[in-house]
């Protein structure tokens, strides 16, 4: 082909290392985030329903209790993903 140089061949026993890739691929993450946005959905929907009347006053407080444990896993699935990227970065936390 004219007007294309040729790309340069790369010896196998001589080839450069790959640069290292910053993204992780760390499942965990994305449980912390869903966790986070389950209880603030739980809590807005609840706000909603009492508002307009909806809902009885024992069904805030089990609704209260659910988003509560909803955040504190999501409080859980966020150490977990910072000691996954820890054990893979070398670094200690």
């Amino acid at each position: 082909m004219a007007g294309i140089p040729p790309e340069p061949r790369r010896d196998p026993a001589g080839a450069e290392k790959p640069r290292p890739s910053y993204y992780v691929r760390n499942p965990w993450r994305n449980v912390g985030a869903g966790a986070f946005a389950g209880a603030s959905t739980v809590l807005s929907v609840t706000t909603l329903f009492y508002a307009l009347g909806r809902l009885p006053l024992v069904l805030v407080g089990a609704s209260l209790v659910v988003a509560a444990l909803a955040f504190g896993f999501g409080l859980y699935a966020r150490r977990r993903a910072a000691r996954v990227d820890a054990a893979i970065f070398g670094d200690d936390r």
